[in-house]
């Protein structure tokens, strides 16, 4: 949260003025629970496709903090221009289509001047996973293939590392230009992007403000504009 909160202040806003918030994705609330908020004005939701996380955070987050459940499909409960900030942590790495379609759906429910912060997989992420295989096989002589297994970073496992070692041996990943690429089987699946094709494709649609490498995890961090 802090990282995002520093971004939006470099961006000219503070995170307690904007009081209309959406976390989508927000699993069992990790980030939402620590927004800073006032009484009586802030309205902070969390969705997530995950009903068992969302039935967790409705008996124990709520009130003071809204939730719903919502599906892979580009669509959200709520009309046009409501929310002052949306943003996804660790979400948009995992969706393996409708990518855009998502964006222009989260563009929809920001009103006009209201921030979306986004977090995605690219190259940087790529080197940075890379190098951490190299420290696990340094350290262990017999790594964890264990899904369940967080390795400290947001997406991150012992088999997920392996998987990008082994991806990155068989098409020598770093010294290749992309657009965007999948790699795994949902729920594991794993998009990573050219940061420059992203920005120059959203630009049509919102105003992008910020790219910061490394602002959760590995990963980089969008800010846009509507």
């Amino acid at each position: 949260m802090t990282a995002m909160e520093q971004i939006l202040e470099k961006a000219g806003t503070a995170p307690a003025d904007l009081h209309k918030v959406l976390d989508f994705g927000c699993a069992a609330g990790r980030l939402l629970r620590f927004y800073p908020h006032t009484q009586g004005r802030s309205e902070l939701w969390g969705l997530d496709i995950d009903a068992k996380h969302i039935s967790w955070c409705q008996s124990h987050l709520s009130p003071p903090f809204l939730f719903a459940t919502t599906t892979t499909l580009p669509h959200l409960p709520f009309e046009d221009n409501y929310f002052d900030l949306v943003y996804c942590g660790s979400v948009f790495t995992h969706i393996t289509d409708l990518a855009d379609a998502w964006f222009l759906e989260l563009r929809r429910v920001l009103r006009k001047g209201g921030y979306a912060y986004i977090t995605i997989q690219d190259k940087t992420s790529m080197q940075m996973l890379l190098s951490r295989f190299s420290t696990t096989i340094a350290d262990s002589a017999q790594p964890e293939r264990d899904w369940e297994k967080v390795d400290g970073e947001p997406g991150t496992s012992s088999a997920f590392l392996h998987l990008i070692n082994d991806f990155n041996k068989a098409i020598d990943f770093c010294s290749k230009d992309y657009a965007c690429f999948t790699f795994a089987t949902d729920p594991y699946s794993n998009v990573f992007y050219d940061t420059q094709f992203l920005v120059d494709k959203w630009s049509r649609f919102a105003e992008i403000l910020s790219v910061t490498p490394r602002a959760y995890g590995c990963q980089t961090a969008l800010l846009c504009r509507k």
